[in-house]
Order: structure tokens, then C-alpha cells, then sequence
């Protein structure tokens, strides 16, 4: 019980200071995923915590995560945004990476996006495009021995063209091999990477539907003769920008 009260004495610390820059409740919160987060340029009158001046919070230390919580408007929309989020192979646990899930869930938005940048497992799908995700396949191996399957109820109102498939996720931080990639696409994984999964646990366990939209960066280890890695993702998410950013905004004024 003490250690209860411990962390909703943490966590609500942790709240003051994020309330400081949100002026109302946000309609919408967002994860911004790796090479995504040029998304808040799209935002006006925008107020910015860094994740390192909130304390008690956790620290990210990987590239192209920013590490900031960003309040702003889009189109008088309120919106929240996590410029940067958590992975379990930086050492957090699946609830300290969820912890943006549940700040997110205090301010009861009326939708929660999560995003990512990911590796592609399907050579018919074109590289820069994206996927809403509708089915999780857990093949990190942490809660059971053998790869565990999460269908979800991702549906849009609208018709985006988007590629619908199942999201891989692995603990990192090291890509997948080529024999772990061919597994994984024979148990119908579409697309593959190290974040995302744990967030989607942390909604699940709050009852919160997201809308989870991958960008596709890279194909597979094996699936191509170019060699990964992360500048290359981030390069790749970059170039994306322009689609990302309508489309974030479309689902922002839409839902």
C-alpha cells in the first residue's frame, strides 16, 4: 500500500508540472515517433517541457527523440504531443515506458494517436508510406515463451489508402537478423520494431482505443541488399514529413 501511495505521489508531482503548459484539455494527444516530430510545426501558440526539467520523469537517450512534452493548436483544436518516447532496452519497464499513455489518460482526450517509424516486411508496399496498425504480434518473448497475437480495434472514419497489417514488436536495440525476419513474416508480421507494443499494453489496461499509424522506413534485414540503421530510418521519416503531417492533421479534424 505505501508503495501506492509512493507513486501517485510521484505521478501526480509529475502532472503539476506538465499541467503548466497546457491551457486546456487537449482534444487530442499524440506520440510522435522517431523522425516524426517535425508534426509540431504545424501547431500554433505552442508551450514546450522538456522531459529533463520534469522531475521524477524518465530520460530517453535515443536518437530522434527529443525528449519534450508540446502543447499547442491545430486549427483551435488543443493538442498534446510527446515529442520522444521510451523503449524497454534503454532499461525501463513496460509501465515506465507506458507513462505517456498515462499522463495522456489524465487529461482525458477525446482520441489518443501513437506513431512510429518501422521496418516494412511486405516488398509489394512502398517505402515512405504508412500503416494503421490492426493486429499486434508480441515477439519479444517477455510474457511468454512463444509469439502472442493482439488484435485491435483501430478503425478511421474516413478512407485514407493506408496499408492495414500487423505491427512485430522485439526488444532491441539491435535490428532483427535476416532468420528472425523471415519467422516473423511467416507468422504474418507486415511490419516490425522495438517500441509501440508497451504503450498499446498501458491503453489496453486503461480501456483507451488508440489509433496507431506506422511510417515505413526501411525493408527487413534480408528483404534488400542495403544494410540498417538509424540515421537511415531517420532520413527516411524525414522525407515523409509532408504526407505524415497532412495526415496527422486529417485524423486530428476527423475523429
Amino acid at each position: 500500500m505505501q508503495h501506492v501511495d509512493n507513486w501517485q505521489h510521484q505521478m501526480n508531482k509529475i502532472l503539476d508540472q506538465i499541467k503548466k503548459i497546457v491551457d486546456i484539455r487537449p482534444h487530442k494527444c499524440i506520440v510522435l515517433g522517431s523522425g516524426l516530430d517535425n508534426f509540431i510545426n504545424e501547431l500554433d501558440n505552442t508551450k514546450i517541457l522538456d522531459y529533463n526539467q520534469i522531475s521524477g520523469f524518465p530520460k530517453t537517450n535515443v536518437e530522434g527523440h527529443a525528449g519534450q512534452f508540446v502543447f499547442g493548436y491545430l486549427n483551435n483544436i488543443p493538442v498534446l504531443c510527446a515529442k520522444g518516447r521510451f523503449h524497454h532496452y534503454e532499461g525501463h519497464s513496460f509501465d515506465d515506458v507506458g507513462i505517456i499513455i498515462k499522463i495522456f489518460n489524465f487529461f482525458n482526450p477525446n482520441k489518443i494517436l501513437i506513431t512510429n517509424s518501422c521496418g516494412c516486411l511486405r516488398l509489394d508496399w512502398e517505402l515512405g508510406n504508412f500503416m494503421i496498425v490492426e493486429k499486434f504480434l508480441d515477439f519479444s518473448f517477455i510474457s511468454k515463451n512463444i509469439p502472442v497475437y493482439f488484435k485491435l480495434n483501430n478503425k478511421l472514419k474516413k478512407n485514407y489508402n493506408l496499408y492495414k497489417g500487423c505491427y512485430t514488436y522485439t526488444i532491441g536495440p539491435t535490428y532483427e537478423t535476416k532468420s528472425e525476419i523471415d519467422e516473423i513474416i511467416n507468422l504474418g508480421g507486415d511490419a516490425v520494431g522495438m517500441s509501440t507494443f508497451p504503450e498499446y499494453l498501458m491503453c489496453k489496461k486503461l480501456n483507451i482505443e488508440p489509433i496507431i499509424i506506422c511510417c515505413l522506413t526501411n525493408y527487413g534485414a534480408g528483404l534488400k541488399k542495403e544494410k540498417i540503421n538509424h540515421k537511415d530510418v531517420l532520413i527516411n521519416a524525414n522525407k515523409s514529413e509532408k504526407k505524415f503531417n497532412q495526415l496527422i492533421i486529417d485524423i486530428i479534424q476527423n475523429t
